[in-house]
């Protein structure tokens, strides 16, 4: 192979490769006789045919496969040779040469950077523990008995106030005309939960068992169905029961009734979910650490290849986004396109992520961190089983579809490179309780920025507004 470097500057090196046409030639006649052994065709006897015939139908595949393979082992043996590795598959052009005794081809590739890693064993990251008291478990115990709300059926003569349970027959007309899902028989409304139109659980007030009513009721700008937007609707209805909310009595029963054996059962599943969400919250809070000191102790140049492909990544995911979260962002997808403000933003964010990325790679590259395959399996079949009777399909398509396979791999590896950090780094741990635990948190996770982004942060935790409920059969607190 004669080739000489055309570029070398910061990340991109340029190569000119040539080759002399005789051994492509070489090669492609190789490759007829190859044909001929196998080929039919009339008036000839296999492996009578004759190359000139060969050449004149087949000539041109041969050359063009002979060429591919040519271009892609010298390519190979040029990443090996110069030591090299690139970011992405290199980019072959061949060269209209006039000389036709040569053939000559460039190869364009961009390299990761070289990176000396930050000594782990010299870094310190603080390390938030949960000190949890019996009272924030019980705390977590009423929460959960709160969600779990009952009714009790009042007197005919009881009149329906806020948070009342109503059931009753309802039908919608439109300008006297009805409309989809305008009517409904033994409908239960929860008068204040937001569940159905404003106008509509608003009238339902101081109604009680066997009265009737139309009820006047103003759809909403925003509701879903883009012809009832605005529209004045009628709504009859008739009133069959009205319930209030008991209170629900802590007990064994009730535990029964989430999956536990008994009430000291629930407060001990209830104490180990708690502990677990907490541990996972000061995970990550160590990672959020972590990689803002891996972020501002390695300074590398950044491949502009893997940075506009990440950006791409996220403009697309933006505007091609089907549940939008404002108006502005609704805008954005019709017109499809960006402010420059969003533009530099999502820059930045794809220039963070590249960053990140290489250097969590290069860890896991120097210290042979790897996926399993038992690992990826489980992880796959986790995943599947989110589609209830549909697991074996989803996992073929996973199996066929390495793209769609590095969905499920990319943050098992990320999370095997971050524990390994983790058990090199000194942890300074703070054990606090948890009011103490949630302030820090929120105030990692949610500082106040100098510039309202639109990225978007992570939730703030909130100790008793959280929903949680107890999994029937599974007995598991969940958040």
């Amino acid at each position: 192979m004669d080739y000489k470097e055309t570029l070398n500057k910061d990340l991109k090196r340029s190569y000119e490769v040539t080759i002399p046409s005789a051994d492509v030639e070489l090669q492609v006649n190789s490759k007829i006789l190859e044909i001929q052994k196998t080929i039919k065709m009339d008036g000839f006897r296999p492996g009578k045919v004759p190359t000139d015939l060969i050449k004149k139908q087949h000539g041109e595949q041969a050359h063009s496969e002979v060429l591919n393979d040519i271009i892609n082992k010298n390519v190979s043996e040029l990443v090996t040779e110069k030591k090299l590795r690139p970011v992405a598959q290199p980019q072959v052009n061949l060269k209209d040469e006039k000389d036709k005794t040569k053939t000559v081809f460039t190869i364009d590739i961009e390299i990761f950077p070289e990176i000396k890693l930050v000594d782990f064993e010299k870094t310190t990251i603080e390390n938030y523990t949960v000190k949890l008291e019996k009272a924030e478990t019980q705390k977590r115990i009423d929460l959960i008995a709160k969600n779990q709300k009952s009714y009790q059926k009042q007197e005919d003569s009881y009149k329906a106030k806020e948070g009342d349970s109503v059931i009753l027959d309802y039908e919608g007309t439109i300008d006297g005309k009805n409309f989809d899902g305008g009517k409904a028989e033994e409908q239960s409304i929860v008068i204040g939960a937001g569940q159905y139109l404003p106008d509509l659980e608003k009238g339902l007030i101081g109604l009680k068992a066997g009265d009737e009513k139309n009820i006047k009721v103003k759809f909403p700008e925003t509701y879903h169905a883009k012809e009832m937007q605005n529209a004045d609707a009628v709504f009859e209805c008739k009133i069959k029961t009205v319930s209030s909310e008991k209170e629900t009595k802590i007990d064994d029963a009730f535990a029964k009734s989430m999956g536990a054996t008994d009430l000291k059962d629930l407060q001990s599943k209830v104490e180990d979910q708690m502990k677990s969400e907490y541990e996972k919250l000061s995970k990550d809070m160590c990672k959020k650490e972590l990689f803002e000191i891996l972020d501002k102790e390695h300074s590398f140049d950044l491949p502009e290849g893997l940075i506009a492909s990440e950006f791409k990544n996220l403009k697309e995911g933006y505007l091609h986004d089907k549940n939008p979260t404002s108006d502005q962002h609704k805008k954005d997808i019709e017109k499809h396109e960006i402010s420059k403000e969003m533009e530099k933003d999502f820059q930045e964010q794809a220039e963070n992520r590249i960053k990140l990325g290489i250097i969590l790679n290069e860890i896991g590259q120097v210290n042979k961190i790897q996926v399993s395959q038992e690992e990826m399996q489980q992880a796959l079949y986790q995943y599947a089983g989110n589609f209830p009777g549909q697991e074996q399909e989803v996992v073929e398509h996973f199996k066929k579809n390495p793209d769609a396979a590095m969905q499920i791999q990319a943050p098992l590896y990320e999370n095997k490179v971050v524990d390994f950090v983790l058990s090199k780094v000194k942890l300074k741990n703070n054990e606090l309780d948890l009011d103490s635990f949630i302030k820090v948190y929120n105030g990692l996770n949610n500082p106040e920025p100098e510039v309202k982004k639109k990225s978007a942060k992570k939730k703030a935790v909130k100790k008793e507004e959280k929903k949680t409920e107890v999994k029937k059969k599974t007995a598991k607190a969940k958040k």
